[in-house]
């Protein structure tokens, strides 16, 4: 988790600190006591981005199973499968592979 973390935070973090910052923000009158600091479609926004990530992230990891454990997706069906321990590592790889680069694009494109 740490990994993922460093892989997919530091590259918008650098990002962020390198952009130039806003000369009249400190001009600006703070939100109102009675709004709260996440709206409601900020909530819906990232109940929205975590399913479709968790999808995503689902339909790669059975493609990668079916790939690598010779069609099977299901768990007592990988155990017949010959040297299904580095198969299903293989398909777990591929699976994380995908949420980083998942995580990567949703930074960069929200």
């Amino acid at each position: 988790i740490l990994f993922l973390i460093l892989v997919t935070d530091l590259p918008p973090s650098i990002a962020l600190g390198m952009e130039p910052g806003e000369k009249t923000i400190l001009k600006e009158h703070p939100r109102p006591r009675k709004e709260p600091v996440v709206l409601t479609w900020m909530w819906v926004s990232m109940v929205m981005n975590g399913a479709v990530l968790s999808a995503v992230i689902i339909v790669v990891y059975i493609i990668a199973l079916m790939n690598y454990c010779d069609g099977k997706v299901f768990q007592s069906d990988i155990n017949q499968v010959e040297d299904f321990g580095s198969k299903l590592m293989d398909a777990r790889t591929v699976a994380f592979i995908a949420l980083v680069w998942a995580e990567n694009v949703r930074s960069y494109t929200s």
